[in-house]
């Protein structure tokens, strides 16, 4: 059996090594043309390795980059997104953007084999996330950017990046979305909730709100109407979280608050069901 080697190699170079027969043997496909180890076990950075090979000189961007950064909140799945330069690369499971990300923008991390791989910075990857991603998503990846780091607020570090590069691609929706940014946001769901309450028109909600006299922190708080939305996420679903969050809804209900717990269910599935709801609380 070939010994596999610690990073993902050509095709063309293993068949060399080895012989056309045993050219992948301990190996598997990760891109045409480029296989890497078998033991590898899936990353950001063994992703970007492989990417890197099948497109050298490539610069990985958008979900990719922010994985690497430290993003708290990257989906289970995601396609690579690169920044080509002026290539035509047509790779399945690749997105390639063709254009240059400034070299003040580029930083790079070491492969298992100790290659340099290059990445997109923080902000820049949050902005090819601004400007390319369905807007939901793309304020998703801007409100959890606020826990990339202590002190780290997209809503001021995003529009500085683009005022040092004017007439960017993308600019005003990437200003739009950053625009309804809000840090205090601490989940995905969270911030599709919020999103939908502003869609709603309802914006006088206020994330995390501290309720006066009582030891509790709503998700989202109408003070002025003493109304409360919940969202009723999966973690939610153990039977003393669920009779210590019943507790808390009674007290909160004994205090004049009327409380709307959301689930992903009502969400997404009965959302019209949801918008009466909240109307009907707020009129």
């Amino acid at each position: 059996m070939a010994f596999a080697s610690k990073g993902p190699r050509r095709r063309g170079e293993l068949q060399a090594t080895y012989g056309t027969h045993r050219a992948t043997n301990g190996y598997r496909r990760a891109h045409h043309g480029v296989w890497e180890p078998a033991a590898t076990v899936t990353t950001p950075i063994t992703r970007l390795a492989a990417a890197t090979l099948a497109c050298p000189g490539a610069v990985a961007t958008g979900w990719l980059a922010a994985a690497i950064h430290g993003h708290p909140w990257v989906p289970p799945e995601y396609p690579i997104d690169l920044a080509v330069g002026d290539k035509r690369v047509r790779r399945e499971g690749i997105i390639a953007r063709r254009y240059d990300i400034p070299d003040d923008q580029v930083e790079s991390v070491l492969g298992a084999d100790g290659s340099p791989l290059r990445l997109a910075s923080p902000e820049w990857a949050l902005f090819d996330l601004a400007r390319h991603t369905e807007k939901t998503n793309a304020v998703i990846a801007l409100d959890g950017a606020s826990r990339m780091g202590p002190g780290y607020d997209v809503r001021h570090s995003l529009p500085r990046l683009l005022d040092r590069y004017p007439g960017l691609r993308g600019r005003r929706i990437a200003l739009e979305r950053c625009a309804l940014v809000e840090p205090m946001t601490e989940s995905p769901m969270e911030t599709r909730l919020r999103l939908f309450l502003v869609d709603l028109g309802l914006t006088g909600f206020r994330a995390q709100y501290r309720v006066p006299g009582l030891p509790y922190r709503l998700d989202f708080a109408y003070p002025e109407r003493k109304v409360a939305v919940e969202y009723d996420g999966a973690g939610h679903r153990d039977a003393a979280q669920h009779g210590d969050d019943v507790r808390r809804w009674n007290r909160l209900r004994a205090a004049g608050w009327t409380v709307i717990p959301v689930t992903a269910t009502l969400l997404y599935r009965r959302p019209h069901e949801l918008a009466s709801q909240l109307r009907a609380a707020l009129s």
